[in-house]
């Protein structure tokens, strides 16, 4: 399995999330307007960076997966205030981000060896346009050196 792959099927695994876009923020930035409401959530994941250090000769690797789970409403959302938003727009998406990365956790290519992964969520409000909600997510996730 690639990591392509283990990204696919996890964001395929994670119940609630509907797409999922491969690209940089910039790319997405052009093409969001050509999904529909019933397409979001997406999880937008920025092509990974592969990380790696050599402990007693041997190549540890460390998966960078950075990226968005975003939803659009319809709604305007000028006079919201963001407490207002968190139980609504804010947290499910935050839920679906770990829920995504413990996905991923349970792929064949994680490295037994290292049993730590980190995860760091922060919230998005109004990102990129007034009617996008949701989350960032950063994960670094161990890998096995034969994944690459």
């Amino acid at each position: 399995m690639t990591i392509l792959e283990a990204i696919q099927q996890a964001s395929n695994d994670t119940t609630g999330i509907v797409g999922l876009s491969f690209a940089n923020l910039q790319e997405f930035n052009a093409f969001k307007q050509s999904f529909d409401y019933q397409d979001w959530p997406r999880n937008i994941v920025i092509p990974p960076t592969v990380t790696g250090e050599y402990r007693n000769n041997r190549l540890k690797l460390t998966l960078q997966l950075r990226g968005w789970i975003l939803r659009r409403i319809a709604e305007d959302t000028n006079d919201w205030r963001s407490v207002q938003l968190e139980p609504v727009y804010i947290n499910p998406m935050r839920m679906l981000a770990f829920s995504f990365v413990r996905k991923m956790l349970n792929t064949d290519f994680i490295d037994p060896e290292r049993e730590i992964a980190s995860i760091t969520v922060t919230p998005e409000y109004m990102f990129l346009d007034n009617h996008v909600f949701g989350v960032s997510y950063q994960a670094n996730i161990p890998i096995l050196s034969h994944v690459c």
